[in-house]
């Protein structure tokens, strides 16, 4: 099971397409590809259908045994339940962690997908949730089998590998931490 972790407008569909697509094919079950695709309406209320749903294929496919791939903004602790539910039916979990430095980065980043006819997280969703799914995100990267963690704050470019980790261990971090990096993973960093 592949995670992508990050915040709303962090670009891990993106990251999906550019990254992982090209290289494991396995089944994305997106809740947001479910809702403009599949329920066609772009309302809050179809965006909760949609996680509903997501949530259930999520759940189908652990107990077929089926590889898939997935995002969340983590949001919600339920999220390190399937985590570690992956894990107990013997799935091996590879988190990455996309990031950006602001939430204001996020906000700018909806807002254009809006403009380019994608869907709309209200600003105060964004803002709060950015700062509330950052130590669950966090959580999630340690609780992996593996984890990479992506600064995607960059202007046209693409989403830079700023740690790794194997089973809650740093095995690699750049020289240039993001500040972000270095304050949410200052501990297995050695920094704290």
């Amino acid at each position: 099971m592949i995670m992508l972790a990050g915040p709303n407008g962090a670009g891990k569909t993106t990251f999906h397409e550019l990254v992982i697509r090209p290289r494991i094919k396995a089944l994305f079950i997106n809740a947001d590809l479910i809702q403009r695709e599949e329920l066609g309406d772009s309302s809050m209320g179809a965006a909760y259908r949609a996680a509903a749903i997501a949530e259930s294929r999520r759940r189908q496919a652990l107990e077929k045994g089926i590889s898939f791939v997935s995002e969340s903004t983590f949001s919600h602790p339920s999220k390190l339940e399937l985590i570690r539910d992956a894990q107990a039916a013997g799935f091996r979990v590879v988190v990455y962690h996309i990031n950006v430095r602001r939430p204001e980065l996020s906000v700018s980043r909806v807002a254009q997908r809006v403009d380019e006819g994608g869907h709309d997280v209200p600003e105060d969703k964004i803002r709060e949730r950015f700062e509330r799914n950052q130590p669950l995100i966090r959580e999630a990267v340690l609780l992996a089998d593996h984890a990479f963690v992506y600064d995607n704050s960059g202007l046209n470019m693409p989403a830079r590998r700023v740690i790794a980790f194997t089973k809650g261990r740093v095995t690699a971090a750049s020289e240039d931490l993001p500040d972000w990096a270095r304050a949410l993973y200052g501990r297995e960093l050695g920094l704290v």
